[in-house]
């Protein structure tokens, strides 16, 4: 087989064809206009398949030539693998007009994470009338059971530059047009090849040279580092991924908030080595109440509350399927001590367990230990970390108390019917340590019903006062929460609008003992999908918040604190704008004005971009806040601008350049990343970061105003043995 676009290999000219794609938007009760063309077959290392998608000689629209592009804002094919049979989990891979690359792991049937990667092979033609994309997947890069000869799988297409969604099974537009429960079937005339041996070695080397003003202790000056991860097939459908001494440095840098809440900013994992099943571990309980969130390893906080990393000396972990219905997840990491914190060895241990029933359901168990390592007893308190020891009255004594571990142990049922039309969330799970002995409890419940018009939502979390998932993300405990969300979808016949919304969300958070309600709000929106490709939405919104501790919204320009105790009621209007994506220019806009506590808030924040296809962008993000409170109370102007600039030159050379300037924390940070792909998934990378102060100098070195900076030349190898 000869991956060129041509299709001049007898096999494709015997191939049953796959064809007759339905159009998902802009509607659905029809077939596609422009139709599309899959074949497939095999052999001892590879699935091949040919893709045809005719087409006029307008052109293409596409972002650049990155991989792992947005779906939303790139012509492409996509293919959906199920190779499970269960509806639930499977493998992405999508290709664009001009040959570039995405593959994404799934999820509770339609969620993508495109961060996963992996090794496949694939080259596009374009001719007048079509293109076509030759593509080889091996199967060492899936996990499949090859006694089960039915696997699930769809096809999907974005024809942008006409705004028209296509699929191969037809999908009602009320769901994602990826959803593996609206998938046909690829059955094998013969169990599917075996993997055979399926080890992979993916060592890396470093050089870096990195500088820290603000505490020079911590110089690390000119430096060189090494490590590798390792994947090992231990079936077709089970992985063992090990680490050691990994590194992160190529990973971009998070992209700054305007948090004006009381509580933390959950921010995405990234981590190539946490992705793949990354779903058995990280989706037990709600999205504010999760058991497990991967990026507490390797991250701490000093006694500020500012973030600090630690570093990883290795880890395991195991994922995949048992059989055709269990799946088990075993992770394991050690990360090191850090002196200038007092902060021990830990260890990090996550046991997961889940078990598909009916249809598309499942239960799932989570058993996630923290352990912190070799605390010597005895030493003066100052000596510990705040996570570690602790002064506690026992009558008339002082005593200090040790935290060793820190234990969570849930369950989960998860509900997708066959139909499509319920779905659901189910769990409960304590917290177990020596500092939290009562209202260790976490439990919740999610619930919707979901037809073409209309769909309903309900909510419920309740989190004990003591509660405490070390290895989770649980910005807010001591509530019981619940919301209801019903919405109404109109699908008009004409040409400008392809579907609006009316929706409404209640909801409302009281303490644990039901006694006080501590929020409430209420919230009117209507969003107008647009044949475009631009939409809009406009809405209002009644909140109430009780203080429950002193809190200033505008820290650190606040003059007096809003108490504890105190309570605020207010109402909120807003707009949002996305304009046309197909276009060279294109800005997506949202602003607000209302009322914020006891003073009143305008909020403009969006993006604007230039593309200049298919090599790249360039886009500003900005979000500006003008925040009056009462007399007394301050008032405070922040804002956040983020330039990036994105270059393509191939497909396999990359550079991303971006800048942040928040002026709430006086801060610039730069981030110039350069990736050169010289062979599958091997890299070659060059970072550049900074932080400075611009309206300096700072008092560690006058005259120079920057906090830190680093340079890193890192080179990472993917080697299949």
């Amino acid at each position: 087989m000869v991956l060129d676009g041509e299709l001049n290999e007898l096999i494709w000219k015997n191939s049953e064809v796959a064809t007759d794609f339905f159009m998902t938007i802009p509607n659905d009760d029809r077939p596609a206009p422009m139709d599309s063309e899959v074949r497939m077959t095999y052999d001892e290392q590879n699935f091949y398949f040919a893709i045809t998608c005719f087409d006029g000689k307008d052109g293409y629209v596409v972002q650049s030539l990155r991989r792992d592009w947005e779906g939303s804002l790139n012509e492409n094919f996509s293919i959906f693998i199920d190779p499970y049979n269960d509806f639930t989990n499977g493998f992405s891979f999508g290709i664009t007009p001009f040959g570039v690359q995405r593959e994404a792991t799934i999820d509770e049937g339609s969620n993508t994470n495109s961060d996963w990667d992996n090794k496949w092979y694939s080259n596009v033609k374009v001719y007048d009338d079509r293109w076509v994309a030759e593509i080889a997947i091996p199967f060492k890069s899936i996990r499949y059971s090859n006694e089960n000869r039915v696997w699930n799988i769809q096809f999907t297409r974005n024809h942008l530059k006409r705004n028209e969604q296509s699929s191969w099974i037809a999908v009602p537009q009320q769901y994602n047009a990826n959803a593996l429960t609206f998938s046909g079937q690829v059955k094998w005339p013969e169990n599917p090849p075996e993997a055979g041996t399926n080890i992979s070695f993916i060592p890396y080397v470093l050089g870096d040279y990195s500088r820290n003003y603000e505490e020079p202790l911590l110089d690390d000056g000119l430096g060189a580092n090494t490590g590798f991860d390792a994947k090992i097939g231990l079936s077709p459908s089970l992985n063992l991924d090990l680490t050691v001494n990994p590194d992160f440095s190529q990973v971009e840098v998070d992209r700054q908030v305007i948090n004006l809440s009381r509580f933390e900013v959950q921010f995405p994992e990234r981590r190539q080595f946490f992705l793949e099943n990354a779903d058995l571990f990280s989706k037990f309980g709600l999205p504010q109440s999760r058991a497990f969130f991967s990026r507490r390893i390797g991250i701490t906080t000093d006694t500020l509350g500012r973030s600090e990393q630690v570093p990883i000396l290795g880890g395991a972990r195991m994922s995949g399927k048992l059989n055709e219905k269990l799946r088990i997840g075993v992770l394991n990491m050690l990360t090191d001590k850090r002196d200038d914190l007092n902060l021990p060895y830990q260890n990090y241990t996550v046991i997961a367990l889940q078990q598909n029933i009916l249809k598309r359901s499942n239960v799932a168990f989570v058993f996630a230990n923290k352990e912190n390592l070799g605390v010597e007893k005895g030493k003066d308190i100052s000596e510990y970390n705040p996570q570690v020891a602790r002064r506690e009255i026992q009558g008339n004594d002082t005593t200090t108390s040790y935290k060793l571990y820190n234990r969570v142990l849930g369950a989960e049922f998860n509900l997708f019917t066959e139909d499509t039309r319920w779905a659901g969330d189910f769990y409960y799970q304590r917290s177990f340590d020596n500092w939290n002995k009562e209202g260790t409890y976490n439990h919740g419940a999610y619930v919707r019903y979901q037809r073409r018009n209309y769909a309903v939502r309900w909510v419920h979390t309740s989190i004990g006062d003591g509660f405490n998932a070390e290895m989770g993300f649980v910005p807010r405990v001591g509530y019981n929460q619940g919301s209801l969300s019903p919405s109404l979808t109109f699908y008009p016949e004409n040409d400008k609008v392809i579907n609006h919304s009316l929706s409404m969300e209640i909801s409302y958070t009281t303490n644990t003992d039901f006694s006080r309600i501590t929020d409430r709000s209420l919230g009117l929106s209507h969003d107008v999908n647009f044949t475009n490709t631009s939409s809009a939405s406009i809405g209002f919104s009644r909140n109430y918040e009780y203080m429950f501790f002193d809190f200033s919204p505008i820290a650190p320009f606040n003059e007096n604190l809003l108490e504890s105790g105190t309570e605020y009621e207010w109402n909120v209007v807003q707009a949002d704008y996305t304009s046309d994506r197909r276009s060279v220019v294109n800005y997506d806009v949202s602003t607000s004005y209302g009322g914020f506590y006891n003073g009143t808030r305008f909020n403009l924040n969006g993006n604007i971009g230039y593309r200049f296809q298919p090599y790249g962008s360039f886009a500003v993000r900005y979000d500006y806040n003008s925040i009056q409170l009462a007399e007394g109370f301050g008032e405070a102007n922040f804002y956040l601008i983020g330039p990036r600039l994105d270059l393509t030159m191939t497909d396999a050379i990359f550079f991303t350049g971006f800048a942040q300037y928040n002026n709430r924390f006086d801060n610039v940070n730069y981030n110039l990343r350069f990736q050169w792909r010289f062979a599958p998934a091997s890299d070659i990378f060059l970072v550049y970061t900074e932080n400075f102060a611009p309206n300096g100098p700072v008092d560690f070195i006058p005259g120079d105003n920057t906090k830190n900076r680093a340079l890193v030349l890192k080179l990472t190898y993917w080697l299949n043995l």
